[in-house]
C-alpha cells in the first residue's frame, strides 16, 4: 500500500517561498530539489489516502497564504500548529464521511489514517551531476514523458499505454513524480474532496477530477485497495474507475509533433483529393482554413453551419492540411461510432501521407500515436491539450449537447491558443448567440426579411445543399391510434405505400423508430405486408451486437428496408433513399433530430430528391419545427442565389 507525505519546501527567503507539497517518494524530491537549490522540506505527516493528503495540502497552502510575511509562519510554533491544522482536518473529514455512510464501519479503527511526522531536513544544492536516487537516467523521463505528451490518464491507463508501447522495466512513480515536479505534468487524486464550511453546518465536498461531476454522482464506498474511506465516480464509470486513492496524471503536449524536418510535414498535409467545391462551398471552406491560421487573440472558436448534404467533411481539408503543416495533431470528435467508423477511411484516402486512427471503446487504437485522430466524445477524456486544431462534428448531438462533462472534455483536448471548429448542420442556440453574427436585412421583391449574417470571423454559414438543390421538405401525416394499429398489424396507409413506392423504385429506406423494442415490432409489421421481402429486410440499434455489420450490408445494398432508431440520424449516407419516421411526437425526436433525419434524403448529385415522411400520433411541435427549419434554409438559399445573380 502507497503511502503519501505532505511536506513544505521552504527556499531562499523561507517566509516568502513556503510551498506545501505532496510525494509518494520523499528520496525523489530530495534528489530534485538538490538539483535545483538549497531549501528547507519541513514534514507534516503521511496517510494512505491521496485524497486526504491532496485536501491537507489545499488547507496548508492556504493558511501559508495567510500568514506571507509573517516571522511565525516557519517557527517551531508555526509548524507545530500547521501539523495541528492538518490532524483536525483529518478528524472532522473522518466524521462527516462517517456521517455519510450512515451506520457502516470502516476496514481499520478510523475512516482515515493519518501519522503526523515532526522532522525537517536541509538540502544543499550539489547540480544535477550525482543527484539522482533510484538509478534513473534522464533519458527513461523524456522517453516516458514523449509517450504520455497530450494524455490525462489514471494510473491503470498509464501502465496500460506504456505496455501497449512496450515500455517495461523501470519503477513508474519516481519518473512521473520527477516530471510532476519540474511542472511537466499534473497529477492528482481520481475524487478529491474538501470541507466546505458555512453557518448551518459543514458539509463533504467531492470533486471527479476526470469529468468534473460533483457529489451526486459520485459513491461512497469501503476501499479495499487503500483501505480508507474512498468515492468512486458513476458518470464516467464506463472509462476505467475514477477513486479517491488512483493518481490521475495529466501531461500536456508540446506545441507541434516530433518530426525529423519539414518535408516530412509536408508530406503528411498533402491533400488528395480529386473533388471540387461549389461556389458557396470555396467561400466557407476557405473561411475555415483563415481561421485555422489565424493567429487574432482570442479567436479560438469556429462555427460552419452547413445543412445536411452541404458536404460539411469535404469543407474541413483545406484546415487539417494547413494544421498538419503546421507540425500539429488534429482531433475531429463525434458523438457516434458510426460517423468514427465512417470518416476514417475517408480522410485516411485524401491524406494519404498522414496517420489517421480511429478512437472509440472497443477500437485497438486508442493507445496510438497519430497525424489526424477521429474519435467519440468520451473518448477525448483521455487527452490534455494535446490538439493545436479540434473538431467537433454535430455539436448538437447527443450524448455531447447538454452534457457538461463532454463538453469539458472537448475544452481540455486542445492546446492553450488552440483552434476549436464547430460543425453542425443544426448548431444549438448558444453556439448561435455567441458565434453567428447579428442579422441583417434583406430586400426580396420589396419585402424586408432578416436572416444570419452569412460569414464572420467566428462562423460560416452554408443554407444550400452543394448540389444546388433544395433540401426535401418532410410531409407531416397524423395517424389517429399509430402505435395500436402498429401493434395489430392494421394497415396504416401511408407508411405502405411509401414502402411499396420505394420498393418498386429500387430505392432504399430508412425506417426510424423511437425506442428499441419498436424496432422488432416494425419488422414484424413489415415482414406480414411485404413477406416476398423479408430478407431484405433488417433492425439495428444501439445495443446490436451485428450493428456495425448490418450497417455495412445496408451501405452494400444488401438490404432494402432498414429498421434503426437514432443511432443512424447522423453521418450514414445512402444514395437513392428515402425516409420515414414512425412516432415523431416522441420525446427523442426534436427538432434537431428530425431535421438531421430528413438530411438523409437526396444527398447525392445524381438522386437530389426523395421522400420524407413523418408519421406521428398526435400533434407535436418538433415535425412542425423541423419543417419550418428545413423550408427557411431552402429559402435563405434561394435568396443568395438571387442576390449573387443579381449582382
Amino acid at each position: 500500500m502507497c503511502e503519501y507525505l505532505l511536506y513544505i519546501k521552504v527556499g531562499g527567503e523561507p517566509i516568502r517561498s513556503a510551498k506545501a507539497y505532496v510525494t509518494p517518494c520523499f528520496s525523489v524530491d530530495q534528489s530534485f530539489w538538490q538539483e535545483r537549490e538549497g531549501c528547507q522540506l519541513h514534514v507534516i505527516g503521511k496517510s494512505p489516502s491521496l485524497a486526504i493528503a491532496f485536501s491537507l495540502r489545499e488547507v496548508v497552502n492556504a493558511r501559508l497564504a495567510d500568514r506571507q510575511g509573517s516571522s511565525r509562519a516557519m517557527s517551531e510554533e508555526g509548524l507545530a500548529e500547521l501539523r495541528e491544522l492538518a490532524v483536525s482536518t483529518v478528524r472532522e473529514t473522518a466524521a462527516l464521511y462517517g456521517r455519510e455512510m450512515m451506520g457502516e464501519k470502516p476496514l481499520q479503527r478510523e475512516w482515515f489514517e493519518w501519522v503526523v511526522e515532526e522532522r525537517s531536513v536541509a538540502v544543499s544544492r550539489r547540480g544535477v551531476e550525482g543527484a539522482r536516487t533510484g538509478g534513473l537516467g534522464a533519458h527513461e523521463d523524456v522517453g516516458i514523458s514523449s509517450l504520455l505528451e497530450g494524455r490525462a490518464l489514471l494510473w491503470e491507463e498509464v501502465e496500460t499505454l506504456l505496455m501497449k508501447r512496450d515500455v517495461s522495466g523501470p519503477d513508474l512513480t519516481p519518473i512521473l513524480h520527477r516530471m510532476v515536479l519540474a511542472e511537466s505534468a499534473d497529477w492528482r487524486p481520481g475524487v478529491r474532496f474538501s470541507v466546505k464550511k458555512s453557518w448551518w453546518k459543514h458539509q463533504l465536498e467531492l470533486t471527479c477530477d476526470r469529468c468534473g461531476s460533483k457529489r451526486k454522482e459520485i459513491e461512497l464506498t469501503i476501499c479495499h485497495t487503500c483501505g480508507q474511506g474512498c468515492a468512486y465516480c458513476t458518470v464516467c464509470l464506463g472509462m476505467g474507475r475514477s477513486k479517491c486513492c488512483t493518481p490521475y496524471l495529466l501531461v500536456p503536449s508540446r506545441s507541434a509533433i516530433a518530426r525529423e524536418d519539414a518535408e516530412s510535414r509536408l508530406r503528411a498535409s498533402q491533400l488528395r483529393w480529386t473533388g471540387s467545391y461549389s461556389a458557396d462551398q470555396a467561400v466557407a471552406a476557405e473561411q475555415a482554413r483563415r481561421y485555422v491560421v489565424n493567429d487574432r487573440p482570442g479567436a479560438t472558436q469556429f462555427l460552419i453551419w452547413a445543412v445536411c448534404g452541404a458536404g460539411k467533411t469535404e469543407l474541413l481539408f483545406p484546415s487539417i492540411s494547413e494544421a498538419l503543416a503546421a507540425g500539429g495533431r488534429v482531433l475531429i470528435a463525434t458523438p457516434r461510432k458510426d460517423v468514427v467508423l465512417e470518416l476514417a477511411p475517408r480522410l485516411q484516402r485524401v491524406f494519404p501521407q498522414a496517420r489517421v486512427i480511429a478512437v472509440h471503446g472497443s477500437s485497438t487504437e486508442k493507445w496510438e500515436e497519430a497525424d489526424v485522430t477521429i474519435a467519440t466524445t468520451h473518448q477525448v477524456m483521455r487527452y490534455y491539450q494535446r490538439f493545436p486544431l479540434v473538431v467537433l462534428d454535430e455539436v448538437d448531438a447527443f450524448p455531447y449537447h447538454n452534457n457538461p462533462m463532454l463538453y469539458r472534455a472537448v475544452s481540455r483536448a486542445v492546446q492553450p491558443e488552440g483552434k476549436l471548429l464547430y460543425l453542425s448542420a443544426t448548431p444549438p442556440r448558444y453556439l448561435q448567440k455567441s458565434l453567428v453574427a447579428k442579422r441583417k436585412d434583406w430586400f426580396r421583391f420589396g419585402a424586408r426579411f432578416s436572416l444570419p449574417t452569412l460569414s464572420s470571423y467566428t462562423h460560416v454559414l452554408l443554407p444550400g445543399r452543394y448540389h444546388g438543390s433544395a433540401l426535401p421538405v418532410p410531409r407531416v401525416v397524423t395517424v389517429q391510434g399509430l402505435h395500436k394499429r402498429l401493434k395489430a398489424s392494421r394497415p396504416i396507409a401511408p407508411l405502405l405505400e411509401l414502402v411499396r413506392t420505394s420498393l418498386q423504385s429500387e430505392r432504399q429506406l430508412f425506417l426510424f423508430v423511437p425506442r428499441i423494442d419498436d424496432v422488432e415490432k416494425v419488422i414484424g409489421y413489415l415482414t406480414k405486408f411485404f413477406p416476398d421481402e423479408a430478407s431484405q429486410l433488417a433492425g439495428v440499434h444501439a445495443a446490436d451486437s451485428l450493428r456495425e455489420e448490418k450497417v455495412r450490408a445496408f451501405r452494400e445494398k444488401r438490404y432494402r428496408l432498414m429498421v434503426t432508431t437514432t443511432i443512424l440520424e447522423r453521418g450514414v449516407t445512402i444514395p437513392r433513399s428515402d425516409v420515414v419516421v414512425i412516432g415523431a411526437e416522441a420525446p427523442v425526436f426534436d427538432e434537431a433530430s428530425l431535421v438531421q433525419i430528413a438530411g438523409r434524403v437526396g444527398r447525392s448529385v445524381d438522386d437530389p430528391a426523395g421522400t420524407v415522411l413523418f408519421l406521428q400520433a398526435d400533434r407535436a411541435p418538433s415535425p412542425r419545427a423541423a419543417v419550418k427549419q428545413i423550408r427557411h434554409m431552402n429559402q435563405l438559399a434561394q435568396t443568395i442565389r438571387s442576390q449573387v445573380g443579381q449582382t
